[in-house]
């Protein structure tokens, strides 16, 4: 058997609010568990698209600093955008997506005092990435 991790995350935490929640004789000791049952969750969620979420933002992180060639720190950023990560683990890709996040705060600084255009598309990049990485109502 596979395990499937986002899926156990997802039954366990339905599991604590639905079974063992109601169970809890404490105020304290309800919410504890309802906090946790909600936490678990959103891991679950987040494990399913963590990696997938990250090369998006990638993707367009490289064609973010391709149109920005001549902004300063192109250099990194060209070497950033032709890299990979070291491996396909979550820690490592989020490592690389760190790093190319770190660049982007360097781009945005230059941005909004010097390029209208390369600003407002890093607004938009911000938005798209943060509507990936909402969590489920």
């Amino acid at each position: 058997m596979i395990p499937e991790p986002g899926k156990a995350l997802a039954e366990l935490a339905g599991k604590l609010a639905l079974d063992v929640l109601p169970e809890v004789g404490s105020t304290y000791g309800m919410a504890n568990a309802g906090l946790i049952s909600l936490l678990m969750g959103a891991l679950a969620e987040d494990f399913e698209r963590a990696i997938a979420n990250r090369f998006a933002d990638i993707a367009e992180l490289r064609d973010l600093f391709a149109q920005a060639s001549a902004a300063p720190g192109a250099t990194e950023r060209a070497e950033f955008a032709a890299s990979e990560p070291a491996s396909l683990k979550l820690a490592d890709v989020c490592t690389w997506h760190d790093e190319g996040m770190a660049l982007l705060i360097e781009l945005h600084r230059w941005a909004e005092q010097t390029d209208t255009a390369v600003d407002g598309e890093i607004w938009q990049f911000l938005y798209r990435h943060t509507e990936r990485n909402c969590f489920a109502d």
